[in-house]
């Protein structure tokens, strides 16, 4: 059986949703993801599309019977794929490739360049690296959006009221366990800056009750909030994540998921912290 690698696209413009069909190819795929900006758009084959279906592409964006794409499992070596869902149609799509540059012509050329990018980046840093490298093009030196959404205490807020302090956010939710085991970190945190024009916001997608409920029984001295999950992924895939944000609603630097050893965060956010503190 040919192995075939699997890159996951998660194309905006068709809804940017998590796939939800699991993977009809073998188990031994080796997955990674791409998520592509709104703004490229891609090139579709003219040929019908299908519905409520797992279908396969060539890299030129033509649709594949089974006898088709059967016939490319088996007789090239090296092959690859991008999954992505189409919400429109209610299908997941594989592309099926064999270099990258084969795509060209049915992906946009910057897309192609950023998954070229994007894989030699997954060999030298794993995926880890690939998910900071999305966060941070996706952010960094941007402005937070203008949502408004609910405090813990019954207040309703927007990014724009915490303007004029520097502001450090921290997206967690009940169920990580690396969240919960930093927060005697992150408290130590605010301890140490509690005479300095900084705020602290923690934002989590579980319920208000249940918010309320955990941090009655768990120290964490940052305010509370609650945002919806989709708006949480907006910022970061993965939890802990944590955004440094300027007096100007600017993001200034952002730190994902957690260290090793779990005390080298409160090292890590005092470092951005004061490179960016006025």
């Amino acid at each position: 059986m040919k192995k075939i690698n699997i890159i996951f696209l998660a194309i905006i413009i068709l809804g940017c949703q998590t796939d939800k069909n699991s993977s009809t190819v073998k188990k031994n795929i080796a997955p990674e993801e791409k998520v592509v900006n709104e703004k490229k758009e891609l090139k579709h084959s003219n040929n019908t599309r299908p519905s409520n279906s797992v279908v396969f592409r060539n890299a030129k964006g033509s649709y594949l019977t089974e006898t088709e794409k059967d016939s490319i499992v088996e007789n090239q070596e090296n092959l690859q794929a991008l999954r992505r869902y189409d919400d429109v149609n209610k299908n997941t799509e594989y592309i099926l490739f064999k270099d990258y540059d084969d795509l060209r012509g049915f992906l946009e050329d910057s897309v192609v360049d950023d998954l070229i990018e994007e894989n030699k980046l997954m060999r030298s840093g794993g995926r880890g690296a690939v998910v900071m490298k999305r966060v941070q093009d996706k952010w960094l030196d941007k402005p937070l959006p203008k949502e408004q959404f609910d405090m813990i205490n019954g207040s309703t807020k927007s990014f724009s009221d915490f303007e004029g302090s520097m502001l450090v956010i921290n997206f967690w939710y009940i169920n990580c366990g690396p969240c919960i085991a930093e927060m005697p970190y992150l408290n130590k945190l605010v301890e140490k800056y509690k005479d300095d024009n900084i705020k602290f916001l923690a934002l989590s997608f579980d319920s208000k009750e249940d918010i309320k409920q955990f941090i009655s029984e768990v120290d964490f001295k940052y305010e509370q909030g609650k945002i919806e999950r989709a708006f949480s992924y907006e910022f970061t895939p993965v939890a802990p994540g944590h955004f440094i944000i300027d007096e100007s609603g600017i993001v200034k630097d952002i730190l994902i998921g957690a260290p090793r050893q779990t005390e080298l965060i409160y090292d890590r956010l005092v470092s951005v912290i004061e490179k960016n503190k006025k």
